[in-house]
């Protein structure tokens, strides 16, 4: 399992490829225990990033609220949509990257569509899909 997490205050963590080693007795032998790699922003600018994400899918003039306005099993989404265009093509690819729940992160989710247009239409109903089924994994929805 790779695993790579921001904790509050915007701390990256070091991504890992194996969570544990187990015996064939299921006993766990070995456990990774999270490290902080870097702390790439402040908390305060974390604090901003979650607060302005949550705002684009909780707020009705939010590009993605459509996709989390009546949110559902209390989960709070934060996400950005977007869309790139790289002059070759007349669709713009869609781009939506997002993490749930908001104000305790499980889970961060990029999706990037070449070609379908705008990035709340065609990338963020995927990405929150996702979201909603590894939740739900985690009993958390």
């Amino acid at each position: 399992m790779f695993s790579a997490t921001v904790a509050d205050g915007g701390t990256l963590m070091k991504p890992y490829l194996i969570q544990q080693v187990t015996s064939s007795g299921l006993a766990v032998v070995a456990q990774t225990e999270p490290q902080q790699l870097s702390q790439p922003i402040s908390t305060t600018v974390a604090g901003y990033e979650k607060q302005t994400m949550s705002a684009v899918m909780q707020q009705p003039e939010g590009t993605g609220y459509a996709f989390n306005q009546n949110n559902e099993d209390g989960i709070i989404i934060a996400g950005k949509t977007g869309t790139a265009q790289d002059g070759l093509s007349s669709q713009p690819d869609a781009v939506f990257t997002a993490f749930a729940p908001a104000d305790n992160p499980r889970i961060a989710v990029g999706v990037v569509i070449e070609g379908p247009g705008y990035g709340a239409a065609a990338a963020a109903p995927i990405a929150v899909s996702v979201i909603r089924a590894y939740l739900a994994t985690l009993g958390i929805t």
